[in-house]
């Protein structure tokens, strides 16, 4: 005779990734074993550290109401316009950034399941609102937002994403999942041909399991790692989130028979101040991103130019200012604006990054240690190439130069002058584990390892170079859930000796 048993599923990091596992997994009847490598002080992973933005497809304002109606300061409305960001359109944008390399069927399952995985997230009690990321903002009693836009989780700066955590670390101990702090995954067991457990700690003791979800993050944490796949000039570059993200759970399932996948050559880096130390308990904010590069000019150590500023908007670049950055004279720039955008860098977009004034650029240039003559030359090349008048909008893009600034370019001749330091900072790295929509970890031959699901910056195949702002905490969201369903059910479903 036989009998259909609850399976025990293995969680392998209690980031959003695996918390979002998780509590899929419960809810689909399994029992949880949840394992994260640091303490409770460490719970979160990378999203912990990170602005809490989420990107999902919407078909107008009642989508985005239904999920919160919760405001910023200063952008209550009375009534909501928002033309629909499809799910066509987010894939088509998220594919476009990667150079049409990400997996068409990731691509298609994040863009189809994210409205409803922000919905449910928000169930579980994350608190969401309306924000100014994308360029929302009230006209005569109307809130205007583009497609496109953002919601972040309650709270201030890079402390928002510890607010995602706090309420599904809640859920997840109220509904029973077990959670085992300070016990690192070792290796997936295996026998008869399919996943039996994982070994913790030092490899000596097994948590036995019907199925094992790998939620472990990235190999950012690992110089080694980093060293071997994204070059020697990044081993010692500058954390932006865990410190405990240093690829075990992608070697082991590598080991356990699953297949890479993605580019491994490429992360995601911003520009950060490095005074700014890198972060240690989950609660505490990482270097916050220096963002504001798009409202000014950004030069390396020999005062020149070397790259596009404003190629769009910039939770559409970020994460990409950092490689930039990296590939310079000693791995460094400074951002530089004067009056017309200062203040509002200072505002919104510098944390409590100091920055450096000056009256003249040759001062300037004398503070921040470059060439005042080539400071010179490249701002007056700049100014000359941008377009007439003294407004700076997105329409407004120069002529002329190399590189150019495709928007928000306007002239710098309003001193004081301001500059930050800013240096390359590591959040995650794009290479992982090879999975299906679902979560199912596959191996060498396309198919399922049996009993092996792995999801959010563990996975590879999904973002290639660049990604769209708040994709990543959706990424996170949408395949942790779904691994962990699928692994419950998949458990769930199959017989098993009485």
């Amino acid at each position: 005779m036989t009998h259909t048993r609850t399976p025990t599923i293995v969680v392998a990091g209690a980031g959003l990734t695996g918390l979002s596992a998780a509590i899929s997994a419960r809810e689909a009847g399994a029992r949880v074993v949840l394992l994260e490598k640091g303490d409770r002080e460490d719970v979160g992973g990378n999203a912990a550290f990170s602005g809490g933005l989420f990107l999902f497809r919407y078909d107008g304002p009642d989508d985005l109401t239904s999920i919160t109606e919760d405001f910023e300061p200063g952008m209550e409305a009375d009534r909501i316009e928002a033309p629909p960001y499809t799910r066509h359109a987010y894939a088509a944008e998220l594919s476009a950034m990667s150079g049409g390399r990400a997996e068409p069927r990731l691509v298609d399952a994040l863009a189809e399941r994210s409205l409803d995985t922000v919905r449910w997230l928000a169930a579980k009690g994350v608190r969401f609102t309306f924000n100014r990321t994308l360029g929302a903002e009230v006209r005569d009693g109307v809130l205007h937002i583009p497609p496109g836009q953002v919601l972040t989780c309650v709270g201030e700066g890079m402390s928002r994403g510890f607010e995602v955590i706090r309420p599904l670390l809640a859920h997840a101990e109220r509904i029973g999942v077990e959670i085992h702090w300070s016990t690192p995954l070792a290796e997936v067991r295996r026998g008869n041909g399919r996943v039996t457990g994982a070994a913790v700690g030092d490899g000596s003791r097994t948590v036995p399991a019907d199925a094992v979800v790998i939620a472990t993050g990235g190999f950012q944490a690992s110089g080694e790692l980093r060293r071997e796949h994204l070059g020697p000039e990044w081993e010692t570059a500058r954390l932006r989130g865990t410190r405990l993200a240093t690829g075990d759970g992608i070697q082991a399932a590598l080991r356990a028979g699953a297949e890479k996948a993605g580019t491994w050559s490429s992360c995601h880096s911003a520009a950060v101040d490095p005074t700014m130390p890198s972060p240690g308990r989950s609660a505490d904010s990482p270097p916050f991103p220096l963002h504001g590069f798009w409202l000014g000019v950004l030069v390396n150590r020999d005062g020149e130019r070397f790259v596009d500023e404003g190629p769009g908007p910039w939770v559409r670049n970020y994460s990409k200012m950092g490689k930039a950055i990296m590939g310079q004279p000693g791995c460094e720039a400074f951002e530089i604006f004067d009056q017309r955008t200062a203040p509002r860098v200072a505002d919104e977009f510098a944390g409590a990054a100091v920055p450096i004034v000056a009256h003249t650029i040759v001062e300037l240039a004398e503070r921040i240690g470059v060439p005042a003559d080539r400071l010179a030359h490249t701002l007056k090349t700049f100014n000359n190439a941008c377009p007439p008048g003294d407004t700076i909008s997105e329409d407004r893009g120069t002529s002329g130069i190399t590189p150019p600034k495709s928007r928000w370019a306007a002239p710098l001749d309003r001193p004081p002058y301001v500059a930050y330091h800013a240096v390359a900072g590591l959040t995650f790295t794009f290479g992982g584990i090879r999975i299906d929509p679902d979560g199912r970890a596959l191996g060498a031959n396309g198919a399922p390892v049996p009993g092996l699901y792995a999801a959010g910056e563990a996975i590879g195949g999904l973002f290639h170079g660049d990604y769209p702002g708040g994709a990543a905490l959706m990424r996170a969201a949408v395949f942790g859930r779904a691994a962990g369903h699928t692994a419950a059910t998949e458990a769930t479903s199959a017989p098993r000796p009485a």
